[in-house]
Formats: structure tokens, sequence, C-alpha cells
């Protein structure tokens, strides 16, 4: 119960304020609790902002998985799952929120944070890809490169797309557009 409640404060004060600016001292406050009960659960603030990663490639990752329990064709499960992710992505407030404060403030634990979400998300699509060869859905030369440019994309598309151009994509025809590059320049009979 006061694990929950220093969770969700925590929560409301990051997406509120950024990492950086909240300290343990206001998050107990807020929560009620102590700041001994609150290290008695998280050794530290940075621990804290872990949860919230771990949580974040867990709820990614649930989202895929249950994108991956259909019957659906390879490329319809891949069209799915990008639209999805960065429906996720764009809503997360948290995410949202971190990837700000890292680009801003460089503050090196998110930026760090943040790079762990980066190699968790790579790293699924690496095995993904993995298993799509070996079924013959696909052919690569070079699982990394591949790789790093289907995470590029992704990114690309999530961060950068409506800051940099002037006309707005929703998140289907991204998927679309994505997933239509990706069967035409992976089909194994190419």
């Amino acid at each position: 119960m006061k694990e929950e409640q220093i969770i969700e404060t925590a929560r409301k004060l990051f997406r509120k304020f950024g990492f950086k600016k909240v300290s343990m001292d206001e998050i107990a406050r807020e929560a009620g609790v102590t700041k001994r009960t609150i290290y008695s659960y998280f050794s530290s603030k940075e621990d804290l902002l872990k949860y919230f990663v771990v949580e974040e490639i867990k709820n990614m990752k649930d989202i895929i998985e249950d994108i991956e329990s259909t019957n659906e064709d390879f490329f319809d499960k891949v069209n799915q799952g990008i639209f999805k992710l960065i429906k996720y992505r764009k809503e997360s407030d948290f995410l949202n929120i971190m990837t700000k404060e890292a680009e801003i403030l460089k503050n090196p634990i998110v930026v760090q944070s943040l790079k762990m979400i980066d190699e968790q998300i790579q790293n699924y699509i690496r095995e993904k890809l993995i298993i799509a060869k070996e079924k013959e859905y696909i052919f690569y030369e070079d699982l990394e490169i591949t790789t790093f440019l289907i995470y590029k994309m992704y990114i690309a598309l999530i961060l950068e797309w409506d800051d940099t151009q002037k006309r707005k994509l929703d998140e289907q025809k991204i998927a679309n557009i994505v997933s239509k590059i990706l069967k035409n320049g992976l089909r194994k009979d190419v």
C-alpha cells in the first residue's frame, strides 16, 4: 500500500516537474510518508526512475506480445506493432517528459535510463528478426544493420516527424508506410 503510494506520487511529480527537479523530500511529503519509508522500498531517486523504466519496457513488451498471440500474417503483426507502439510512445507522458529532459538538460541518469529502454527495444527487434528469418518470412544480410535501421525508423517517426514536417501523419498511416517498406525490402523472394 505505501509502496504503491510512493510510486504513484513519484510518477505524478516526475510527470509534472521532471526527474531532476523532484527531490525525495517532496515525494515523501506528497505521499504522506517519511523519507525512511521511501528508502525501505527504493534505495535512491535513481532506483525509483529505474522502476518506471522497467515498467515502460514491460508495457511495450505487453503490447507486442498481445499482437503476437494473434493468428495474423507476420507483416500484419509488424504493422499493428508499429502502430500501437508509436501510439503508446506518443501518449506516454513519462517517456515524453524523460526524453525532453534528456535532450534539454543532458541529465546523465535520465539519458542512461532512456538508453536502457532503447537497448531493450533493439534487442527485441533483433530477436524478432532472427525468428522471422528462421521461419523464412524475411531475408537480411546483416542482422545488426537491419535492427539498427528498423529501430531508427521507429525512433525518427516517434520523436522527429511532427517536429520537422509541416504535415502530420497519423499512427496508422506511419505503420502502413513502414510495414510496406519492410515487406517489400525484406521479402525473401525479391
